[in-house]
């Protein structure tokens, strides 16, 4: 089979259930979530942070569970306001720790970097996770045309598919958003949010609803 054909097969079985619109929907408000969520944690780590283009997939559970096997560390924020539903932030722990030297007013190689993952390491990521999602939050509350909150943001070290198999028996499918996250020496890395199927889907949709409309009056 053309190997053309192959990818584009491939690219249906992992967007299955959303159509184009949508799928296109969903990268753009990633594209600015993310953007402004990585400006909020530029600022707090005082470096220049590039991000790419999101990459977004629709994941089976098992297929997380398959592919994510090793440890990370994982932050939850729970939407408070004007949506129904979680995301997931998964960062790996050498990231962790050179966030958490920076945090501390050191290059990044210090001496919390060189220590394993500790609760002043998650504490440290929640607190700049609550700057990022916060923002995130707002730039999508204007993307959907909602007010948008979230909750304090909870951080844990674990292995990330069986987390997302046991804390979230509810779900049986997610949208993963992958992208790459550059900071000079400091990080280069990809790092992946997920949103239960639900929420990405709702919020898909109402900011397809959002757009429409602002078209809508631009004609009159």
């Amino acid at each position: 089979m053309d190997n053309s054909v192959v990818m584009a097969e491939k690219r249906k079985a992992e967007t299955a259930g959303f159509n184009e619109l949508e799928l296109s929907a969903i990268g753009e408000v990633a594209n600015i979530t993310l953007g402004n969520a990585v400006t909020a944690l530029s600022m707090l780590l005082r470096n220049d942070i590039d991000i790419s283009t999101p990459f977004v997939e629709i994941k089976n559970k098992g297929d997380i569970v398959k592919e994510y096997s090793e440890k990370a560390v994982i932050t939850r924020v729970d939407y408070v306001k004007g949506l129904d539903g979680y995301s997931l932030l998964f960062l790996k722990e050498d990231d962790v720790k050179v966030m958490t030297d920076l945090m501390m007013g050191s290059d990044g190689h210090g001496m919390f970097y060189e220590q394993e993952v500790s609760e002043l390491h998650l504490s440290a990521v929640s607190e700049s996770m609550n700057q990022m999602m916060g923002s995130a939050a707002t730039a999508m509350g204007m993307m959907i045309n909602k007010l948008v909150d979230i909750s304090t943001p909870t951080t844990t070290m674990s292995d990330a598919g069986n987390y997302v198999n046991d804390a979230f028996p509810q779900d049986d499918r997610f949208v993963q958003i992958s992208f790459n996250v550059d900071m000079g020496e400091l990080i280069n890395t990809d790092m992946m949010q997920l949103y239960p199927f639900r929420l990405a889907k709702a919020i898909a949709d109402l900011f397809i609803i959002k757009r429409q409309s602002s078209d809508g009056e631009a004609m009159f």
